[in-house]
């Protein structure tokens, strides 16, 4: 009895021992990390998979919480040293992949996996273009350092696969093989960072990057670069590359870069400075398509008309990208400004011309000084700039009196119309004023009878004193002429005048005849209290004989109107007159706005805008099937 209840307790303990030695054989890893947008924001509801050897037991598929955080569990044996991949995907966004290797160390450490949106940020450098920029000078240095055939050829298809076919997994199989195969190529390991980098491995990358260490080649920090300014972090990307020109004085993308980082600064002269040189260093159409807008900022119209015709280059413009075929345009705008004649402005005109010519100067106490005039406009400028970043969305009733004026002085015709006028604030930074009119039946403005009568519509008033915004401070001259008390407020009255070398609000003038540039000039009431302009009146600069348009003026007195029981204040139109004179005929406009009332963008009362910019002036001929003349901001 006892032998065998000796013997049942050997085998109770050899069964233990084997259950222990079996769980001693595996160890349990903690795979982590969180999802972000390129600027850090975290992103919730990520989708996220890991991709890993059979052999590893868990949960392989997981979602991120509010804070983008993801967490599973992976059962591996003991000593076993495995490589996975992470890969996040969410609807808008590119997909993200990391890797992540199991079995090395005590745990595993939290991954950050970076998502990008897949329409590009205009304004900073796109992957496509880091891609194109370093993988050419990469690639022949490499393939000095392989002497085999076969890797030669596989580090060929592979930057073939990350340039050409934008094949980003393949390129990524194809270079990780060459930078393997080759452990002494630096150059063919940068080739893998970017491979990496085009499929969404941030923390890779940036993990390549210091192992490579100090190269002394221009590539690692122009990836950082490109990095930092993904981030929005542009003064980082210009250190960045900077240390990029301390290795090569000529790298034409660091250059073309700092260029572009000097743009959005606003450095003018630099970023003209870098763009010229990464362009004689062999820089392409991106770097033309970002010093043509420094030139014409510079007022130095004709070398921007050269730089872009380098950029057409016998190419029709039609099937230019949007952006080149804009600025085509847009220079050729320019061009056509410069070529016409203007008037003598109210910037140059004496202070004599101006209180006899103008009325409402009367009572104007002059002054020479300009001492004052740039407090003036920085003070308007920040006035302007808060009022386009905050003005909610409103609705007003609009009374308009139309008038066609013959020869004689005399009113030939005229209408009186009520329409809702509709203004949207910017929907996003940057942008501006959305503006739209409504009859009270819920017609479109197209069909309102003033334009089969050869009358005509005009609007675009409530931005008006855009021309001060610190944006197109230098499309204007400006000169301070005094004080004068109007409406019972003490203003400072300012003149100001475009320059068709640089002006930024420009209109364009359409007829069935043509179309046209026109330029203005005129006078601002500025409280010298709060820096709003409370009355504006502008003239015509530039009269354009070919589309028959001899002179226009806008006369608009603002008001104040308190919305949310006076918690939100904005100054409004309240009253505007037009006067055109057009191929022979005066026309003659007053618009009254009452009843302002904020509305929800979301409201089912509410129309939506046309996609299309609102003109600020429509004409229209009788109704002869011709095209409406229009002028369009």
């Amino acid at each position: 009895m006892v032998e065998v209840f000796r013997c049942g307790l050997l085998c109770c303990f050899l069964l233990f021992c084997s259950v222990q030695s079996a769980a001693s054989k595996t160890k349990t890893w903690t795979v982590l990390g969180h999802v972000v947008t390129m600027e850090g924001d975290p992103i919730e509801e990520v989708a996220v998979r890991l991709e890993i050897d059979s052999r590893a037991k868990g949960d392989r598929s997981m979602e991120t919480d509010f804070q983008g955080n993801f967490e599973t569990d992976i059962r591996l044996e003991s000593g076993l040293r495995i490589k996975g991949t992470l890969i996040a995907s969410k609807k808008g966004y590119l997909e993200g992949r990391e890797t992540v290797e199991l079995g090395v160390g005590d745990e595993c450490s939290p991954v950050e996996i970076v998502l990008r949106k897949p329409e590009e940020d205009s304004s900073r450098i796109t992957m496509e273009m880091l891609l194109a920029g370093l993988t050419l000078s990469l690639k022949a240095d490499a393939l000095k350092k392989l002497n085999e055939e076969s890797a030669r050829d596989e580090l060929v298809r592979g930057c073939n696969e990350l340039v050409e076919e934008g094949n980003y997994l393949a390129a990524l199989a194809l270079l990780g093989k060459s930078a393997e195969g080759a452990p002494g190529c630096i150059e063919c390991r940068l080739l893998y960072t970017l491979a990496l980098l085009s499929t969404g491995g941030w923390s890779s990358v940036m993990r390549e990057i210091e192992q490579i260490g100090d190269s002394e080649r221009p590539e690692p920090p122009i990836v950082m670069g490109s990095l930092q300014a993904w981030r929005g972090r542009p003064k980082e990307a210009a250190g960045s590359y900077m240390r990029a020109l301390e290795a090569d004085p000529e790298q034409a993308l660091a250059l073309q870069e700092l260029g572009r980082a000097a743009v959005q600064q606003k450095n003018w002269e630099a970023a003209d400075q870098y763009l010229s040189r990464s362009l004689r260093a062999g820089a392409g159409d991106a770097a033309r398509l970002l010093r043509v807008p420094v030139l014409l900022e510079l007022g130095d119209v004709q070398e921007a008309a050269r730089e872009m015709d380098l950029y057409v280059e016998g190419r029709e413009i039609r099937k230019l990208p949007q952006d080149g075929r804009v600025l085509y345009y847009t220079v050729q705008n320019r061009l056509a400004l410069m070529t016409q004649g203007q008037v003598k402005s109210v910037v140059e005109q004496s202070m004599e011309e101006l209180i006899e010519t103008l009325p409402d100067l009367r009572g104007l106490v002059p002054t020479a000084d300009q001492s004052l005039l740039e407090e003036i406009l920085k003070k308007t400028g920040e006035a302007v700039d808060a009022f386009l970043r905050t003005m909610p969305n409103t609705a007003s009733l609009e009374r308009v009196q139309q008038e066609l004026v013959g020869k004689d002085g005399k009113v030939k015709e005229s209408l009186r119309h009520e329409f809702y006028y509709l203004v949207f604030s910017a929907s996003k930074p940057g942008m501006g004023l959305r503006e739209y009119r409504s009859t009270l039946d819920g017609q479109d403005v197209v069909m309102a009878p003033a334009l089969r009568k050869g009358l005509m519509l005009t609007s675009g008033f409530t931005s008006a004193s855009s021309v001060f915004h610190p944006d197109n401070w230098s499309g204007a001259d400006f000169r301070y002429l005094g004080r004068q008390t109007v409406d019972g407020l003490e203003t400072h009255v300012v003149a100001f005048a475009q320059k068709p070398e640089t002006a930024k609000l420009v209109t364009r003038f359409v007829t069935d005849d043509g179309a046209a540039q026109i330029l203005t000039h005129g006078i601002a009431w500025i409280d010298v209290n709060d820096s709003h302009v409370i009355r504006l009146n502008t003239f015509l600069l530039n009269p354009v004989p070919r589309v028959r348009l001899q002179k226009q003026t806008t006369e608009i007195r603002f008001q104040q109107v308190e919305f949310d029981a006076g918690s939100l204040k904005f100054w409004l139109p309240q009253e505007v007159r037009i006067m055109v004179d057009w191929r022979g005929r005066v026309l003659r406009n007053q618009h009254s706005y009452s009843d302002f009332k904020l509305f929800n963008v979301e409201s089912k009362e509410e129309r939506k805008p046309p996609s299309v910019p609102e003109p600020a002036l429509s004409l229209s001929e009788p109704d002869d099937g011709g095209i409406d003349p229009t002028v369009v901001p």
